[in-house]
């Protein structure tokens, strides 16, 4: 058995400490309690400090303290789905204030509608409701950088000794730099890194487990990771007889051919266990969330988006001779074909082999058509495409077949826009890809921004791309 070098620096093993996997374990888990006990605390305090500047004392805090925990309810319910509850490697700052703040904003968002709908909005004054949006949000902020600096220093800190770790190796398997790199943030130190005899006789190999065992109760060893060919199933399973004596976890680190496939979700397969190496864009329970947004988002935009639309059609109707509705063939969910409807914006209704894109200047445009176009209003009429089940609110937008045919010959990921619904905005047009295409590298980056979304598809992401679309057609100037 052959041990590199000495303990490494910091390694305290015979020095008294605190068992600090079981101490970050406690607080990791007592985190969520303590941002909800915050929400509660401020919510009761908002109240309170609003009576106190506005009738000279102090109020009822039932009513407040029952908002609270709703409130932190449904915030420590969404942070938890979005993967935002404090971990040994916190994402960045930015990062977390960005999503606690979406998060915080959709949550008073729902809570308004509800309180609307059921008529309660009474019940809470609008000063107090601001008071709590505003110090909720800066305690939860608070909160977390607080705690993550905590954690931080405690993982750091010489007081507390952290968990010993032992690498196994053979020397022909190189442990690389990011492993033990990943274990010391996560709060562990690479106590001794300890190389396999090269010998195959499994006399060599017991004297070195026989030796390592020695080690492991001598240095007080929390954990020891096997690095080894995974080819070798026969000397793992020989690794794993020779230590089952000893009381401490021993993990596999994957080698450099399985890792790239553990990288994948692994799911159940009938009574087995498969890598999953292509997954539906999105589960039934996140298509079921999808289609109630775009129902619910569509059935309350109409009523009022009506008397508007009579007028444009009536416009159109006076300016140009021909149908208000323009109707063509687009492929949709799966490449299946549908019939996309806009307002007629042109002297020409084009469905055949060849479209030919607008251009700017173009005179087949009518006047109220480059209105229209310039804001995107004739796309409006696709909210019947979305209650058919047709189109999405959000996602890729849908191109004319003769456009298809082209630019799937010339680019590979072309045709995989299709494995969600097509939207009538998306990623791709808020981020500067909307209108016309005219090079085929346009295309390719609109294609490369729907292909993101279609791999990370979430409901907040498509409540963002909402409400930047707007702001995007006023000051955008591709579409003519």
């Amino acid at each position: 058995m052959a041990l590199l070098g000495g303990p490494r620096a910091g390694a305290t093993s015979n020095a008294p400490r605190w068992n600090v996997p079981f101490k970050a374990n406690v607080l990791l888990q007592s985190f969520p309690l303590l941002e909800a006990m915050s929400v509660v605390l401020l919510s009761i305090v908002s109240g309170m400090v609003y009576d106190l500047v506005s009738f000279g004392h102090f109020g009822e805090y039932g009513r407040n303290f029952g908002l609270g925990v709703v409130v932190a309810a449904l915030f420590s319910t969404s942070a938890s789905a979005r993967g935002l509850h404090l971990n040994s490697e916190p994402r960045s700052l930015a990062s977390q204030i960005k999503e606690v703040v979406l998060i915080w904003t959709a949550v008073f968002l729902c809570l308004s509608v509800v309180a609307l709908a059921l008529d309660v909005g009474n019940i809470f004054s609008r000063e107090v409701l601001i008071l709590f949006f505003v110090t909720g949000l800066g305690g939860i902020i608070s909160v977390r950088l607080g705690t993550g600096r905590l954690f931080a220093s405690l993982t750091r800190s010489d007081m507390l000794a952290k968990p010993q770790v032992v690498i196994v190796t053979q020397s022909d398997v190189r442990v690389s730099g990011g492993v033990i790199q990943a274990l010391e943030v996560s709060g562990c130190d690479v106590c001794q890194t300890i190389t396999l005899p090269t010998a195959s006789s499994d006399g060599a190999l017991l004297e070195c487990m026989d030796k390592l065992i020695e080690y492991v109760g001598v240095r007080s060893v929390d954990e020891i990771v096997l690095a080894v060919s995974w080819a070798d199933i026969s000397l793992i399973e020989k690794i794993a007889a020779h230590l089952y004596v000893i009381p401490v976890p021993i993990k596999l680190l994957p080698d450099h051919v399985v890792s790239a496939l553990l990288r994948r979700p692994i799911v159940n397969l009938g009574g087995t266990r498969a890598i999953e190496l292509q997954r539906a864009p999105l589960t039934p329970p996140q298509l079921l969330t999808k289609r109630l947004f775009d129902l619910v988002l569509t059935t309350a935009a109409i009523p009022f988006l009506l008397p508007a639309l009579a007028v444009v059609a009536a416009l159109i109707a006076l300016e140009s001779r021909g149908p208000v509705l323009f109707c063509q063939r687009r492929a949709g969910f799966n490449c299946r074909t549908f019939k996309i409807y806009k307002f007629r914006t042109m002297t020409i209704l084009e469905d055949g082999p060849v479209v030919t894109q607008a251009r700017r200047g173009d005179p087949r445009v009518t006047r109220i058509g480059r209105i229209l176009r310039r804001f995107s209003i004739d796309e409006i009429p696709q909210l019947w495409n979305v209650l058919k089940g047709e189109m999405s609110l959000i996602g890729p937008r849908p191109h004319a077949l003769a456009h298809d045919s082209e630019y799937s010959q010339v680019i590979s990921l072309y045709m995989a826009r299709h494995k969600v619904k097509p939207g009538i905005t998306g990623w791709a047009q808020i981020n500067g890809w909307r209108g016309a295409t005219p090079h085929v590298h346009m295309m390719i980056k609109r294609v490369e921004h729907d292909m993101w979304y279609v791999n990370n598809w979430s409901v907040w992401l498509d409540i963002k791309i909402l409400l930047l679309t707007i702001p995007r057609i006023w000051t955008g100037r591709n579409a003519f």
